[in-house]
């Protein structure tokens, strides 16, 4: 028996411990499904979690089609992604998977990780931003003397080894080049692909000790000063000696991405609905990652935004759903993000009932990777009763992470 019969299969039955009445939903819901590269790299696997998103309930993909600053569909921009090495240069994963998903009535949002670039380890595709452009890089603090005294070449090395323990190479957004390089990815993206969305991930900065970059150093003294040329010891004082200054040109710099990137969306693209994956907690958010959601959203440069409540924690995960729907205020879009990577079933079930009653438009689980048959059975028969509703639009097998 192939998956998908036996997904249709079992789901004619309940699971073991299987509510007698399903969750309550409302008319219009979001159901999304965060869709990573991992099931983008063949035509089967594409229709497999097309196909089973579908019968599950789902009506809403978010696909990763920007995984690690390449590309799993057509470009002239970005380097095709290596783990499509195996497949023939006609093989369009999202052109395939957006006719599989809108002849089974499914949204799809085009996700995009922005600022992350590159993974430490393992082979590039020629071409990649994180070789052919070291200076677009984020700097972490202990790297900062060094690499401003190191030849260009250098600095991916001296990065890496100072990085500690984040996902790989980030961009600045400060350095020039990089915000037109986005604009560009974003623009010829929506220009080419019939997406539903932009959905935008890894719009942040990997914390605190992020970005010593001569690019973000010299921006942010440039205003001060009169002159262009900044001796090293001058450059990486100002942060020290500026602290609330610093912390703000680096929210301004990311605001300033997040709204070209929705602007380029929207022109390309009409009708295209700009979302991003957020912290939930709004201080770890905009003080630690310098991601300001809540001005985002008041501003309109989003119309959802999706906190990442991935907590195992049910009080805690009720509570940021809460505080975020609180804080966008009504009428704005708020899709609960939930990490059934972490969960059994049973409470991916509780999550998206949690969700509706602390008052999400929807839900977006991270992610296909993480969710069996089984998974799959009790969300149609427990939460996504009435699957056919149509995605919430605004009004104004194991799990693992990072994506």
């Amino acid at each position: 028996m192939t998956p998908l019969l036996a997904l249709l299969a079992f789901a004619g039955t309940p699971a073991a411990g299987v509510a007698a009445a399903p969750a309550p939903a409302p008319a219009a819901e979001m159901r999304g499904l965060w869709v990573v590269r991992t099931a983008l790299v063949s035509p089967g696997t594409v229709d497999a979690v097309v196909d089973q998103a579908k019968d599950a309930g789902f009506n809403a993909l978010f696909v990763q089609v920007r995984g690690r600053g390449d590309a799993f569909y057509r470009s002239r921009l970005v380097p095709r992604s290596l783990l499509l090495e195996r497949q023939p240069a006609s093989f369009d994963p999202l052109a395939q998977l957006l006719r599989r998903a809108k002849g089974r009535g499914l949204q799809v949002h085009a996700w995009l990780n922005v600022l992350l670039a590159a993974g430490f380890v393992g082979p590039l595709p020629p071409g990649h931003a994180a070789t052919a452009h070291p200076e677009w890089l984020m700097v972490p603090q202990p790297a900062a003397a060094a690499v401003l005294a190191a030849r260009p070449e250098a600095w991916p090395g001296l990065i890496r080894n100072a990085a500690g323990d984040i996902e790989g190479y980030y961009l600045s957004p400060s350095a020039p080049g990089v915000p037109e390089h986005l604009e560009g990815v974003v623009r010829e993206l929506l220009s080419a692909y019939a997406v539903d969305g932009l959905h935008l991930d890894f719009i942040r900065y990997p914390g605190t000790d992020h970005d010593y970059s001569r690019a973000a150093l010299e921006g942010f003294r440039a205003p001060s000063s009169s002159g262009g040329v900044f001796r090293i010891a001058e450059l990486l004082a100002a942060p020290v000696a500026e602290p609330q200054a610093w912390s703000a040109y680096l929210r301004r710099r990311l605001t300033q991405l997040t709204e070209r990137l929705g602007r380029a969306a929207r022109v390309a693209r009409a009708g295209t609905l700009v979302s991003a994956a957020v912290v939930p907690e709004e201080i770890q958010a905009v003080e630690q990652r310098f991601q300001d959601w809540p001005a985002w959203m008041a501003g309109g440069l989003l119309d959802a935004v999706c906190p990442m409540a991935y907590t195992p924690d049910a009080g805690l995960f009720r509570q940021q759903v809460a505080q975020v729907r609180a804080r966008v205020g009504p009428g704005k879009t708020v899709w609960a993000g939930v990490g059934a990577y972490r969960l059994p079933s049973a409470t991916v079930v509780e999550r998206i009932v949690t969700a509706r009653e602390a008052g999400a438009s929807g839900v977006v689980l991270f992610s296909h990777e993480s969710l069996d048959l089984e998974a799959l059975a009790r969300l149609r028969a427990e939460a996504f009763v009435g699957a056919t509703a149509a995605a919430g639009a605004p009004t104004g097998p194991t799990g693992r992470a990072p994506r």
